[in-house]
């Protein structure tokens, strides 16, 4: 990956949540719980906004960005990943779901330490922090549903 400009920094990462948006498509689509379905499908809307976001981005508006300071929890971090297969529990998905915002968090991170432009950094950090938001929620979402439960 390699990034020059801010075209190829925007193409690429409206590239990114298009895949992500198919992700959560398809697991919605192969899912038989009801609840699974709906998890994924909100995280196929999240993804589909990402990428309007994204489309849009601007170094005007990445300059303006204040970052939010949001609690991790790490817990993606202690987790083993999970396979995508259609009879998933709701604790293997928010596991699926958790890895795979890592992994883009995790992507936007180490191509803003890649590049040498400030400007090109600093969309790229935004678009980190978006993920890690996201990630952040779906971490909250697994400590009061799995780990408070079991």
């Amino acid at each position: 990956m390699s990034f020059v400009t801010m075209d190829d920094i925007i193409k690429f990462a409206v590239k990114q949540e298009e895949a992500a948006y198919n992700l959560y498509k398809n697991a919605a689509a192969i899912s038989k719980s009801i609840s699974a379905k709906k998890m994924f499908e909100e995280m196929a809307r999240e993804e589909a906004g990402h990428k309007e976001v994204f489309g849009k981005m601007s170094v005007e508006k990445a300059e303006h960005y204040k970052k939010i300071k949001i609690s991790d929890l790490k817990i993606s971090q202690y987790l083993a990943d999970v396979p995508l297969k259609p009879d998933m529990t709701y604790q293997e998905i928010l596991i699926y779901a958790m890895k795979a915002e890592e992994n883009a968090y995790q992507l936007y991170t180490n191509a803003a330490a890649s590049v040498e432009d400030p400007q090109l950094q600093k969309v790229l950090n935004v678009f980190a922090d978006v993920e890690k938001g996201h990630k952040i929620k779906i971490e909250k979402i697994y400590d009061e549903h799995v780990l408070t439960e079991n």
